[in-house]
């Protein structure tokens, strides 16, 4: 008689009852998908913290947007405080870093969309006399109009970055919002004071 038969000898064989035995079964399953269910679980978070910060991103450009379309002319201190009002909607993410640009840009039927003034924080306005660096959907002014364009810009870093450098080549994403409003009391959004 051999081994493998002495192991399965009699009603009680050895191999018998482990086939039978079910203990540690949800120990090695559960062991198998905690991998799975910590991505879940992980990629969740990141995901709808991002979706409500580009929400608030979303807020941020059309409130500034808004705010510039309700008057005739702005000042510099005006403009100031509209950009600072405007950066708190961010509450409680970090503001610092958020890029804003705020211009009025005239169409033209011949000349197509110009930036009649522009102003930016934390980063660069756009050219004034040049083409808007944005796309703007075609209809929404027509000749001699004016738009209030704004743009948002938050880098977002996740707090798991290596782990989003490996799913997205970086460890961080550039979450941006542009609006388009028209002037609301007047024809035109004068600025003085450009930067």
């Amino acid at each position: 008689m051999n081994r493998f038969q002495s192991l399965q000898i009699g009603r009680g064989g050895i191999l018998r009852r482990l086939a039978r035995d079910r203990r540690g079964v949800s120990a090695v399953e559960f062991t198998l998908l905690l991998p799975v269910m910590l991505t879940l679980l992980i990629a969740g978070n990141e995901l709808s913290q991002a979706l409500t910060i580009y929400r608030k991103v979303s807020h941020t450009g059309s409130a500034l947007g808004d705010l510039v379309s309700q008057v005739p002319t702005i000042s510099t201190s005006e403009m100031t405080n509209i950009l600072a009002a405007s950066t708190t909607i961010m509450t409680p993410y970090d503001a610092s870093g958020v890029r804003l640009v705020v211009s009025a840009v005239n169409y033209t039927a011949s000349g197509g969309f110009k930036t009649g003034w522009s102003v930016g924080m934390n980063t660069a306005a756009w050219t004034t006399g040049g083409t808007p660096p944005v796309t703007i959907p075609s209809g929404l002014v027509s000749d001699g109009q004016q738009l209030i364009v704004t743009k948002v810009d938050y880098i977002y870093t996740s707090t798991f970055s290596t782990f989003m450098q490996d799913i997205l080549g970086g460890t961080s994403l550039t979450l941006s919002d542009t609006s388009y409003l028209r002037p609301r009391v007047s024809p035109k959004v004068e600025y003085p004071n450009p930067n």
